[in-house]
């Protein structure tokens, strides 16, 4: 039954050897050039020793040979597009020299490319050469596929930064100054599109202030069209036209709805989960202090000053989960109201988060909301699920600052 049926083997070997093989087989090379290459290889292997090592110690001259054989093939495959008979005839015709300078040159080429998406000055996160060569020659020796598909994707940051550059410009934002601010380029990208989007007469990029404006602007907006845009592509080098195509399809489809489901405050503020959606310019630091101090005066107003204590907390969030507007010390009657509406309705989670987001600053949000999530929230969906008031009181009067004697 098996004899009908045709396995093919896989060879595992090495492009450079599967291409030497082959040349030998189909007469493509003959003694003299195998002859020639046995030398080229030895050389080659000691001038690879020395610059990686040192060319005396046998694991480095060892080490050596791989990495010849890994960019004398780099080259045999690239320069032929995988054609053994072509590889074959370059083997034949260029010496192992240069063939391994230029596979070491198409990895330099990839060296020049970057690695991600995030905007830098030249050269500021770039891999050590050495390092680079010496990875992608041995430790992990680099195949044809493998070059292709990182190619690809540094190509693909490339044309990314490319296009920031390219659209900050736009803006009168020189490359220098983009490549200083240290962001990735989705964020400069959605920043451009949104004031495109926005704004009839386009402004620039935005501080956080005018940001809120943006966004109104945004949400109230449903023709899709962007001032400009179209006229600006047309000025595009061919190789981002279709890069803001897709930047512009992702705006509508992703960005837009972010914009339409989250306040201003939330897309500004909660860089934990938006980073990297826009880009804010330098002056949103004042804003920022304004927005903080406005929230530290509302906390310390709802608190009397004593939003550090737990049971201020405490009070604030269980008034402020049960429909009542918090103060700092719990009435009686209030203290009533909790249990009671509880016991109708319930805590509202999305109200206390809320409250949190808006109200609490920003220094003390993961901990008032961890103290809600984890501690008093269970809690309290325990002690105040009782039939009898006076256990429900007790409760509050010791969790929260009350403002009744409680009965001996």
């Amino acid at each position: 039954m098996f004899s009908e049926t045709a396995v093919a083997k896989v060879d595992a070997r090495p492009y450079f050897e599967r291409v030497l093989g082959h040349a030998l087989k189909e007469g493509l090379v003959d003694e003299a050039r195998l002859a020639s290459i046995r030398r080229e290889g030895a050389k080659g292997i000691v001038q690879l020793a020395g610059f990686f090592g040192t060319a005396n110690l046998r694991p480095e001259l060892e080490a050596a040979r791989t990495r010849l054989v890994t960019l004398v093939g780099l080259a045999l495959e690239a320069e032929a597009g995988g054609q053994l008979d072509a590889a074959a005839r370059l083997l034949r015709d260029k010496s192992l020299l240069a063939l391994s300078k230029a596979g070491a040159e198409r990895l330099r080429g990839l060296l020049k490319l970057p690695t991600d998406s995030f905007l830098e000055p030249p050269n500021a996160l770039n891999e050590d050469e050495k390092v680079f060569l010496s990875r992608w020659t041995f430790d992990e020796p680099m195949t044809f596929a493998r070059y292709l598909l990182e190619r690809k994707a540094r190509e693909k940051n490339h044309n990314l930064h490319e296009l920031s550059y390219w659209l900050a410009g736009k803006f009168g934002v020189s490359r220098d100054e983009v490549q200083g601010w240290h962001v990735s380029c989705d964020s400069v990208v959605n920043s451009v599109l949104l004031v495109l989007f926005a704004e009839k007469n386009p402004k620039g990029f935005f501080s956080g202030e005018r940001f809120t404006k943006l966004h109104e602007a945004a949400r109230k907006k449903r023709k899709h069209d962007f001032a400009l845009l179209d006229a600006w592509r047309e000025e595009a080098p061919p190789a981002l036209q279709a890069l803001l195509d897709r930047a512009r399809e992702h705006f509508l489809s992703d960005v837009l709805a972010l914009i339409r489901g989250h306040e201003a405050i939330d897309l500004y503020r909660r860089q934990e989960r938006f980073s990297g959606l826009f880009f804010f310019d330098a002056s949103d630091v004042d804003e920022v202090t304004h927005h903080d101090k406005a929230m530290e005066e509302e906390w310390r107003r709802i608190t009397g000053g004593h939003g550090d204590h737990t049971d201020v907390q405490c009070t604030a969030l269980l008034m402020v989960a049960t429909g009542l507007e918090p103060t700092p010390v719990l009435r009686k009657k209030d203290a009533i109201a909790i249990w009671q509406h509880f016991r109708d309705a319930g805590f509202d989670d999305k109200a206390v988060e809320a409250f949190i987001e808006t109200v609490v600053p920003f220094e003390y949000q993961a901990d008032v909301l961890r103290l809600w999530q984890e501690d008093l929230g269970p809690e309290a969906g325990v002690k105040l699920d009782d039939d009898i008031q006076a256990h429900a009181l007790t409760y509050l009067h010791e969790a929260c600052r009350p403002g009744w004697k409680k009965k001996p």
